[in-house]
């Protein structure tokens, strides 16, 4: 993957979106830091807007709520 690349595939949905998309599929802080091997925290200061994850785990992060997204429809 190319560093464009990289980057794009690393832009995520804004703070509030993240919330709602893992709200919505049901799923605890606990279980997407557990799937993306960081803390509950810090998976609510990116859903909250306080911090932004690394291109690697922002990558990750947002596959992963695509991944929600479609699994609810």
């Amino acid at each position: 993957m190319t560093l464009a690349e990289q980057v794009r595939a690393a832009q995520l949905p804004p703070p509030a979106a993240r919330h709602r998309i893992r709200s919505e599929a049901r799923v605890s802080l606990a279980e997407v830091a557990a799937e993306l091997n960081v803390s509950a925290v810090t998976v609510q200061r990116w859903e909250r807007g306080i911090f932004e994850p690394r291109r690697e785990k922002a990558i990750a992060y947002r596959n992963l709520l695509e991944a929600l997204q479609q699994a609810t429809g």
